[in-house]
C-alpha cells in the first residue's frame, strides 16, 4: 500500500477522534453540571389544584392534578394526570378536561397530551364527551384548539373530524373539518 494513502487514513482517523473527544472544549463537567441543574424543577407538588378566578372574585377555572412539577426559570409547570375544569357565570362546574400529561405555561396557556377528554357535566348537553390527542387552552382568551382527529360522542350521535376550535365563554365549539357523523336514534 502506499505511504501517501496510509498517511492520508491515519491523518483522517485522528481528526475523526479529535472531534469525538473534544479535548479543548470548554464545556467540560461544569457546563454538563449546570446544564442539568437548570432543568431541575423547582418545586413538585402532589395532588395540588390551582384556581383562577375573575376580576368580580367568580370561580372561573380550576387545575388539578396528581403530580406537579414547576420550572421557575423557563415558566412553566409540568402536570401529570391532570383536570381542568370550566365554570359558567353562575359557578357551577360546565366542562371538564382530563389528559395523561400536560403543560401550564405562566402566560395561563394549558397543553394537554395523550388521552385528552372533554366531559360535558350537564345532562342536557348534545356532545357529552370529546376526544383528541392534543388540545391547547387559552385561559386569557377562553378558547380550546387542536389540529388532531376528534371524536365527539353525545346521546344519539357520534362525529369525527379533524380540529376543533371552541370558544368557552360563548360557548360555541366547532370542527375545523368534518369527516364523518353517524346517528344513532333511541329504538
Amino acid at each position: 500500500m502506499n505511504w501517501r494513502i496510509v498517511g492520508i487514513i491515519v491523518l483522517l482517523f485522528g481528526l475523526g477522534l479529535l472531534l469525538v473527544l473534544r479535548p479543548f472544549s470548554d464545556d467540560g463537567e461544569e457546563g454538563a453540571a449546570t446544564a442539568t441543574k437548570l432543568m431541575q424543577p423547582d418545586f413538585t407538588a402532589y395532588g395540588l389544584e390551582t384556581k383562577i378566578f375573575e376580576s368580580d372574585g367568580a370561580l372561573a377555572h380550576q387545575i388539578r392534578s396528581e403530580e406537579m412539577a414547576h420550572y421557575n426559570q423557563i415558566g412553566l409547570t409540568e402536570l401529570k394526570q391532570p383536570k381542568y375544569s370550566v365554570f359558567s357565570q353562575d359557578g357551577t362546574e360546565t366542562w371538564q378536561v382530563s389528559a395523561e400529561q400536560g403543560t401550564f405555561y405562566d402566560d395561563k396557556t394549558l397543553i394537554l397530551e395523550r388521552s385528552v377528554e372533554i366531559q360535558a357535566l350537564q345532562e342536557s348537553s348534545p356532545i357529552q364527551r370529546i376526544m383528541t390527542e392534543y388540545l391547547v387552552i387559552d385561559l386569557a382568551n377562553e378558547s380550546m384548539s387542536t389540529e388532531y382527529p376528534v371524536i365527539m360522542r353525545g346521546p344519539q350521535v357520534v362525529v369525527r373530524g379533524d380540529g376543533l376550535s371552541a370558544d368557552m365563554s360563548a360557548e360555541i365549539m366547532e370542527l375545523k373539518r368534518h369527516v364523518k357523523t353517524v346517528f344513532q336514534p333511541k329504538s
